[in-house]
């Protein structure tokens, strides 16, 4: 197989996989006060732990401004952490408070439980062979991302 023959294969996945993240959407909606994208940050932000305003954005490719406006209504709704850098008083670093955690947790198992729900209409056998096969997938991803680093 070639590599674009892999490419393709690798881009349809992404396809495939951003149509079950939209069936998965109304899971943000969990938490009232707060909006999709302050929840999708809010879980990125738990995932990554404590991490620099800056470097948060790029690694989301969400603006330094946006995000900034994002991590002050977390912040006011004490569900993210403000500190300033030490060694640079330029840099902002932020973190998931307890109850930020909470939430975070929340929003996951819910992520979750909708995953679950989009698998149990496969039969036995298929899940059996998708489990396997994205257990392969996953090992070969991450050798490709560390010969890319």
């Amino acid at each position: 197989m070639t590599h674009a023959e892999v490419t393709e294969l690798m881009a349809e996945n992404m396809r495939i996989m951003g149509r079950f993240s939209s069936r998965l959407q109304p899971v943000w909606g969990v938490a009232s006060k707060q909006s999709r994208q302050q929840m999708f940050v809010l879980v990125r932000l738990y995932l990554a732990g404590k991490i620099k305003l800056k470097d948060f954005a790029a690694r989301e490719f969400i603006s330094t401004a946006n995000l900034c406006s994002v991590f002050r209504k977390l912040e006011a709704d004490k569900l993210v952490i403000r500190t300033i850098d030490k060694n640079d008083h330029r840099d902002m670093w932020y973190e998931v408070t307890k109850s930020g955690r909470a939430l975070a947790e929340k929003l996951i198992d819910k992520l979750m439980q909708g995953l679950e729900g989009l698998c149990k209409v496969l039969p036995e056998e298929d899940e059996d062979k998708l489990a396997e096969t994205v257990k392969t997938m996953n090992g070969i991803l991450k050798k490709m991302e560390a010969l890319n680093a």
